[in-house]
């Protein structure tokens, strides 16, 4: 029985690493952070816009974790605690509306905030939850001058 664990842990390890490999291959790196002293928050994740059940695994984007987020003359930057952060551009944003579920996370209706952006031809959502309602007030606030 034990075997057959460790033989399906590594079949699902290979696969990981196998899409995450050629997501890389296929979009360009993103654009490094420029402001981390921002509103802390927890980066949930990022999508693909028209394929909402499929995390972005390229570049490290695909572990949950805490972040920072801070809106900046070039854009949205999203550092997170123990991964690469990345820079959301202005050119780049298309929208941000609030949600109420992710690939693997459902929250109160509208507890996350939902920035749609574009990058490398693909359009991608990228999910944030923050600690309290006046926190994601301020950050959507600022997105939107």
């Amino acid at each position: 029985m034990v075997m057959i664990v460790v033989v399906i842990a590594v079949l699902v390890a290979i696969g990981y690493r196998k899409k995450r490999l050629s997501e890389s291959s296929t979009i360009e790196p993103f654009s490094e952070a420029t402001d981390c002293n921002g509103i802390e928050c927890l980066y949930v994740s990022t999508v693909f816009y028209d394929n909402p059940l499929r995390r972005l695994l390229a570049h490290g984007m695909g572990p949950r974790g805490k972040a920072a987020v801070a809106v900046g003359v070039d854009g949205i930057s999203v550092c997170r605690q123990g991964e690469r952060g990345f820079q959301i551009s202005k050119t780049s944003l298309i929208g941000i509306e609030r949600s109420t579920a992710t690939i693997d996370r459902a929250v109160e209706p509208g507890g996350l905030t939902s920035i749609v952006w574009r990058h490398s031809g693909e359009q991608f959502v990228t999910n944030l939850r923050f600690q309290s309602r006046e926190e994601r007030e301020v950050f959507e606030n600022e997105v939107m001058v």
